[in-house]
């Protein structure tokens, strides 16, 4: 379906209860320059376990409308998710941010904090931790992919079409798993759902630290549960700075997915799903 927040009108992918029912969770997908097909088929057993779950593509990503470029912001896109909130009448909800999508759901946090409870998952204490992804890419094993996929995070900010964003993408991938040669890297990469957009890619990614603020101030303030979610061998969002965050959040909780990195949901579909559940049924 499509709802207006207001100047756009957002595409939400929607999976629960065939009535419309059940408590909502609204998941924000990573990127930018992604969509919130991202998180099916990973979330569709708590879809069948009675959850609505309600997967938005953020303005100017996917199926939603551009509006103004001035408007491609982390706090807007947070306050898009709030207006979504009051449309659609939602109570109870929880909100999951993945990735990008954790860095809105933080200014969601700070800015409105009207969810009953967040979900961080792939995330990050400030921006700075952001600038660790360089010596990760110096690292990064096997050597034979290195160059590929350092050149498609370098390439971020001067993509221009569609299929050069779904190239960078897929190029990208094996920097998300714990296993860069793993099968995965392939079933992630056969992907004709995903609706790339590389202009918001271009202009988050030129700014280096993709929009994020450095919310740590008010955060340690902020008194409702949150559970920060990361894979062991995460490369792009370490983990080291998820457990800062975890820390400082006064109900914070912090859950560690072993042999996973920065796609734990697909990686250890399993282990990621039982944290999520034993989270959801404490809030």
């Amino acid at each position: 379906m499509r709802v207006s927040v207001g100047d756009v009108q957002l595409y939400i992918h929607e999976a629960g209860p065939a009535d419309g029912g059940g408590r909502p969770l609204i998941v924000l997908h990573g990127g930018p320059g992604l969509d919130g097909s991202f998180w099916f088929p990973g979330l569709e057993p708590l879809a069948a376990e009675g959850w609505r779950v309600l997967a938005p593509d953020l303005r100017g990503n996917g199926r939603s409308d551009a509006g103004y470029v001035d408007k491609w912001t982390v706090p807007q896109m947070a306050d898009d998710i709030e207006v979504l909130i009051d449309v659609l009448n939602l109570e109870r909800t929880v909100i999951v941010g993945q990735s990008f999508g954790s860095f809105v759901a933080q200014s969601h946090m700070v800015r409105h904090g009207s969810a009953t409870a967040y979900v961080l998952m792939g995330t990050v204490a400030h921006p700075g931790a952001l600038a660790g992804i360089d010596d990760e890419l110096d690292r990064f094993m096997p050597v034979s992919l290195r160059a590929q996929v350092t050149a498609s995070w370098m390439c971020e900010a001067s993509v221009e079409t569609a299929e050069e964003a779904r190239q960078l993408w897929h190029d990208q991938i094996p920097f998300h798993v714990a296993d860069p040669e793993g099968p995965l890297v392939a079933q992630l990469a056969r992907d004709d759902v995903t609706v790339f957009r590389p202009e918001v890619l271009r202009h988050f990614a030129a700014g280096g630290d993709y929009g994020m603020e450095d919310l740590r101030g008010q955060l340690r303030d902020f008194r409702k549960p949150v559970l920060v979610l990361s894979g062991e061998h995460d490369r792009t969002t370490s983990p080291a700075s998820a457990h800062e965050l975890a820390q400082l959040l006064p109900y914070g909780k912090e859950s560690v997915i072993p042999d996973a990195a920065h796609l734990m949901l697909y990686e250890q579909p399993e282990a990621t799903l039982d944290a999520l559940r034993a989270f959801l049924r404490w809030v």
